[in-house]
């Protein structure tokens, strides 16, 4: 990748932080957040829902920028950075890309070993709330990954795979050069190769399906279910990264049932199951075992299952739970993609109309659909109203994130860059996963946008395709801009406030409230044509936050007492004791 386009993309990143870090307590901060919503416009599963949580004390040598649980995959993610602020594409070698994971993984040991150190702590900071929270699933987590952030340039090998205790660890870089292929290719550079042969001694054998295509070829046959969950077991998430499934709780019916006929009919598994739908870019055939359509896999690159990923987590759970899979096996369909052009297209319309054990709705699908596509047309055409002369900016809305990056950076000369960015200021950019941010927190879900951008999108986008949120017009979009206006307007009110604590859960709840029981003051189309909201509504804000903060500071009930106040706050019992108290004014 060209110097320039790296130099001019971390430029724009770190401004990016710099205007992050006036909502968020310290630089580092502001750098993962930023970064982490790169991540989640990039589909990156393992970071999915990150909170951002800056524990560190240097003399204990441990640091770690924010986590994520996910009980569907049984795996918790520990997120470390190393933010370089000047400017220059500096590297880290080997032994400080390991020492900056260690400091991860020390953070783990010492919460697996009930450290006394965290004892001396006090019970609201970071270190002490995080330390409580794996205390407390330390017991179900099989998979750590440790990912390091950087907007430094990582030339040498990743921290070799390990173990502690029984739990998985393994290591993942994502440094500057990544993000940047990462923004203008729209993938990832790495590609995940199954070995099927030579690491799993299985003989993959499937039918070719007869046609000619120039975008795909087809296979069809089954899968070992014991082969296949062990192929899980190594590479966990990576497997089904394109699966949209991927973000959900496995809970539903039909995985109970999945569970229940492997324990005690496994023989029937391939009767009752729909089986999985995966692609991959390419295929290496073992020429010696091949017979005309009848063909045996060595490797498959890129292999990924688009549809069924329920089914593998759950095959993978009876093995770890030793379950015998010998008699388990899973009807499979492999798609090879030709062209890359047709890639996300094929793999879309292949989750849209695969069979799949769960409905999966078209909002599944939203990222690329009509609504934000208009959405992003009118951020492009509607100016920003002045009460003087002529309007000359506008908001910018990210259809996909780093594509205000990519606009600036395509500019020929550094003159029409800076005209560029004058029209379509930095600080009124605003993703489409940050815009359901705070839409939904005016529609009164704060329980669901304190889940995490990614579940948040998802109820977003099903409300979308249900009618619930109406189609986008002017109106529309400049009634979207003065929610996100009014997010702002409380985060620099709650920020003055010093709570010392959960400032984004405070966020979501205040407006939630303004939204519940004062909505007739707050008028969007003042705040659209003035930029900002009324001096009635900023007071009501801040007398508002007031009352969040004790909610969440006096939990005395039953229900809440004792409980990590960041995931009570995920709860909708949060939200509904919140107005009870609230109207009752008990708080």
């Amino acid at each position: 990748m060209k110097n320039d386009e790296l130099v001019g993309f971390n430029k724009e990143l770190i401004d990016e932080v710099n205007e992050e870090r006036e909502h968020l307590n310290g630089t580092e901060s502001a750098f993962t957040s930023v970064f982490l919503t790169y991540l989640s416009e990039f589909g990156e599963t393992k970071t999915a829902d990150a909170e951002v949580s800056y524990c560190m004390k240097e003399s204990e040598k441990f640091k770690v920028n924010a986590y994520a649980y996910s009980e569907y995959f049984q795996s918790l993610t520990l997120i470390v950075s190393c933010y370089e602020k000047s400017g220059k594409i500096e590297k880290l070698n080997k032994s400080e890309t390991a020492k900056i994971c260690r400091q991860a993984t020390k953070f783990y040991k010492l919460c697996c070993s009930n450290s006394s150190i965290f004892d001396e702590m006090e019970e609201s900071s970071n270190e002490y709330a995080l330390y409580n929270f794996i205390k407390d699933i330390k017991d179900k987590i099989e998979n750590l990954y440790v990912v390091l952030l950087t907007n430094k340039l990582v030339n040498c090998e990743w921290p070799e795979d390990t173990m502690i205790n029984k739990t998985s660890v393994k290591y993942d870089i994502w440094d500057i050069e990544r993000l940047v292929q990462g923004a203008y290719q729209r993938k990832e550079a790495e590609k995940l190769i199954i070995r099927f042969k030579s690491k799993y001694k299985y003989r993959l054998k499937l039918i070719k399906i007869p046609q000619e295509s120039d975008i795909y070829d087809c296979y069809v046959g089954f899968i070992s279910g014991k082969c296949l969950a062990e192929i899980y077991r190594d590479e966990g998430q990576r497997l089904i990264e394109k699966n949209v499934r991927s973000f959900l709780q496995a809970t539903g019916k039909v995985n109970k049932g999945i569970r229940d006929t492997l324990r005690s009919d496994p023989a029937m598994f391939m009767a009752y199951n729909n089986g999985i739908s995966t692609i991959a870019e390419n295929v290496v055939i073992d020429e010696n075992e091949s017979s005309g359509d009848f063909i045996t896999i060595k490797e498959l690159v890129g292999w990924q299952i688009v549809n069924g990923g329920q089914t593998t987590a759950s095959i993978y759970t009876a093995l770890q739970n030793k379950v015998d899979l010998s008699n388990v096996n899973v009807q499979m369909k492999l798609t090879i993609i030709k062209s890359d052009e047709q890639m996300d297209t094929v793999i879309s319309n292949i989750s849209r109309y695969a069979n799949s054990q769960n409905k999966i709705t078209m909002s599944d699908f939203s990222a690329n659909d009509d609504f934000h596509i208009e959405l992003e047309r009118l951020s492009r055409r509607v100016l920003i109203p002045v009460e003087k002369g002529k309007p000359t900016q506008k908001w910018f809305y990210e259809r996909a994130r780093g594509q205000y990056n990519v606009e600036v950076n395509r500019q020929p000369t550094a003159a029409e860059k800076r005209k560029y960015k004058e029209s379509n200021p930095k600080n009124k950019c605003i993703s489409k996963t940050i815009a359901a941010k705070c839409a939904m927190c005016w529609l009164k879900h704060p329980d669901v946008v304190s889940k995490g951008l990614e579940t948040n999108f998802i109820k977003y986008s099903e409300m979308i395709q249900s009618g619930e949120i109406g189609k986008p017009d002017e109106k529309f979009y400049c009634d979207l801009i003065a929610q996100v206006i009014i997010f702002q307007q409380c985060d620099k009110i709650v920020d003055a406030q010093n709570f010392g604590g959960y400032k984004a859960q405070i966020n979501y709840y205040t407006i939630a409230l303004l939204s519940e029981y004062y909505s007739d003051k707050v008028n969007l189309d003042y705040i659209w044509q003035h930029q900002n909201v009324s001096p009635e509504v900023a007071v009501l804000l801040g007398e508002l936050c007031y009352n969040v903060w004790r909610h969440f500071s006096e939990p005395n009930t039953n229900n809440a007492k004792g409980v990590n106040i960041t995931q009570w706050c995920k709860k909708e019992d949060c939200w509904t004791l919140l107005k009870e108290r609230f109207e009752k004014g008990s708080i």
